[in-house]
């Protein structure tokens, strides 16, 4: 089929004007839909991941526990909190935390004197002392995320970073601490907790423990 010159130039202005890329505006609207599903994707995502990251925390929270447990069995009563806390470092956050890494690598041990008083007693920071080495080891330190160094972890570790904290008697005020058991738990992803609402010496956790917002999601052991 033949065309005039005149309509054969207008059928091939208007094939080049069909096949030009985007317009601006086009341009725009496809940019804006690729960053409204990025956001998605991100969002599920992360919501992937701090929920597996709960899940891990739950595990570790678990193999912790059994570990203290064996601990108890070992000493007759849970890790205590010794009430001279420069002998601990304290690099890690709470000393308490880093004190419950050293009972549990059997650089901690507990001792019942001649009086009958129950006495804390750091043998050694370091894991390959010759003293250390001879005491009970309840737990493998490598198995979890810590602080300080291979031959000195100081604290374990949750999947955010943050020491997983343990509270229980203190040496200088035993007799003060009045529930069942000890307190084991992670202070979750915001890696914040309101301190004052479980009692220092006493173990109390206060009714209205949840409703403050740095305590919302903490995870305890068994939970």
């Amino acid at each position: 089929m033949k065309y005039p010159p005149q309509k054969f130039t207008s059928l091939r202005l208007r094939r080049a004007q069909s096949t030009q890329g985007f317009t601006l505006i086009e341009l725009l609207m496809v940019i804006a839909i690729i960053l409204i599903l990025a956001g998605i994707t991100f969002g599920i995502a992360r919501g992937v991941y701090n929920a597996q990251a709960r899940t891990k925390a739950r595990a570790e929270l678990s193999a912790i526990a059994q570990a203290i447990e064996q601990f108890k069995l070992q000493y007759g009563d849970y890790p205590w909190h010794d009430s001279d806390i420069g002998s601990y470092p304290s690099s890690s956050g709470e000393v308490t935390n880093t004190m419950l890494m050293y009972a549990l690598t059997g650089r901690m041990v507990m001792e019942r004197q001649a009086n009958g008083k129950v006495q804390v007693r750091l043998v050694s920071r370091k894991l390959d002392d010759p003293e250390v080495e001879k005491n009970p080891s309840f737990i493998d330190p490598t198995k979890f995320s810590t602080s300080g160094s291979a031959d000195d972890p100081e604290a374990f570790l949750d999947p955010w970073g943050s020491p997983y904290r343990y509270r229980y008697k203190g040496e200088a005020t035993p007799n003060d601490w009045e529930v069942f058991g000890f307190h084991l738990y992670s202070v979750g992803l915001d890696g914040k907790e309101t301190k004052s609402k479980i009692g220092t010496t006493t173990g109390i956790i206060a009714d209205d423990y949840r409703d403050t917002d740095n305590n919302i999601d903490n995870i305890f052991t068994g939970e």
